[in-house]
């Protein structure tokens, strides 16, 4: 086992899940990177950016940035981006 040290603005968590505190943050935390890990083990071509090389993530950026370019790109508010993540990572609130 590793251990890493991470900052987390706190009032941030508690502003998107209130029930956060620093040992259930703890468990919650390390129960998710505990299925990334698996699902990356699972899955070596995965959307993480840890399995791209450099030259890939470019293009994908480039490709991101073209569609911004030719208006073909669906733009979200961040509302809406904030129910997704909220949809799945388990956040409720």
């Amino acid at each position: 086992m590793c251990t890493y040290n991470i900052t987390v603005d706190e009032d941030a968590l508690q502003k998107l899940h209130p029930s956060f505190n620093r040992e259930s943050f703890g468990r919650w935390l390390q129960h998710h990177v505990d299925s990334l890990v698996e699902d990356m083990i699972a899955d070596q071509h995965s959307d993480s950016p840890l399995c791209r090389t450099e030259e890939e993530m470019k293009a994908i950026v480039e490709e991101r940035l073209r569609y911004l370019d030719e208006d073909d790109a669906t733009l979200l508010s961040g509302e809406q981006v904030f129910a997704q993540m909220r949809a799945r990572y388990g956040f409720n609130g």
